[in-house]
């Protein structure tokens, strides 16, 4: 995992360096949300997986290239579920995805968006 980080650090450097906007993408499920793209695509699918459950705690950490459907089936199988719905738009839909454009689903109103759901992030700068 920490090539993948060191590739995505060094691309993030790179553009920096030559003043080149990016456009970081994973599966590309909410292409159509937004405006027009600016910049070269930075494909965040390999920075994927689960890092940590904690059933009992309702925490879990993973990264933004997590597929959704791999975090819902985690947490089905211990009979748990996301508060929020949100809308996967495709098979590829991510964890960075959603975050990114914060929709939430239906249940918004009464469970909260997704930015209510998360504790911290590690990022990349």
């Amino acid at each position: 995992m920490q090539d993948i980080i060191n590739q995505l650090a060094a691309a993030i450097r790179g553009a920096a360096a030559q003043k080149r906007p990016l456009c970081i993408r994973g599966g590309g499920t909410k292409d159509f949300y937004g405006g027009p793209w600016r910049g070269d695509p930075l494909n965040a699918t390999d920075y994927r997986g689960i890092v940590a459950y904690e059933p009992t705690e309702l925490v879990i950490t993973a990264r933004a290239g997590t597929p959704l459907s791999d975090i819902e089936a985690a947490l089905r199988e211990k009979g748990q579920m996301l508060a929020f719905e949100p809308p996967h738009f495709g098979p590829g839909a991510t964890l960075g995805g959603t975050v990114a454009t914060g929709l939430s689903g239906p249940r918004r109103p009464y469970a909260g968006a997704v930015r209510d759901f998360v504790l911290g992030v590690r990022i990349l700068d």
